[in-house]
């Protein structure tokens, strides 16, 4: 029996989430991938900052409690496509729950971003960039909150947790529906907090 690579085991599970990945705190889609990379190496895991209303840290949490499941970047469907993110402030503290706070793990690299009340992260234990061309077909994908609904991702919402689904024959679906994979992550407990 053929072992699946890292990739193949995000894609066969039930769940995911997708995230369309674009610059960010004027760092290039590469150095931001190769500096969590770093973090997970030295300290086991790392706090990637999201900010999209379908990915909140209940949510996350919900869709992870009983499954593995993991991150799939995936390029924009067009150039500019993806709106980069120019706050860089670093956040310094963490909650699973929104009212007990605690440090960010010490020799965690910067998490940066506009950090505001819907400013969550979620945590990686392993990530792999993908070089090859692999691809993920967004007409599998339903909306996990919604699952009568297909995947969509719009500009301030670009991170949305999904279930399997055939969404072909959904009059909402994408139109551009097969996107590059740029990298994969495993979410690790507690999958998804805020922070400040």
């Amino acid at each position: 029996m053929k072992v699946k690579n890292f990739t193949e085991k995000a894609l066969s599970g039930t769940r995911c989430i997708i995230s369309v990945m674009g610059a960010h705190a004027r760092e290039g889609v590469s150095k931001i991938f190769t500096r969590k990379i770093k973090d997970i190496n030295k300290i086991s895991r790392t706090f990637w900052l999201v900010k999209s209303s379908k990915a909140k840290p209940a949510l996350v949490q919900k869709m992870c409690r009983r499954n593995t499941a993991y991150v799939v970047f995936v390029e924009p469907a067009r150039k500019g496509g993806a709106r980069p993110a120019i706050n860089d402030s670093k956040a310094k503290v963490f909650s699973e729950d929104g009212s007990k706070w605690n440090q960010l793990p010490k020799g965690l690299g910067p998490v940066t971003g506009k950090l505001d009340s819907r400013a969550y992260a979620l945590i990686f234990d392993k990530m792999e960039i993908i070089d090859k061309i692999q691809n993920i077909d967004l007409w599998d994908y339903a909306d996990f909150s919604q699952p009568e609904k297909p995947v969509r991702t719009i500009l301030g919402c670009s991170t949305i947790c999904a279930t399997k689904k055939n969404m072909k024959e959904h009059p909402d679906k994408l139109k551009s529906h097969s996107r590059r994979i740029v990298a994969v992550a495993r979410l690790v407990e507690p999958y998804c907090v805020w922070v400040q």
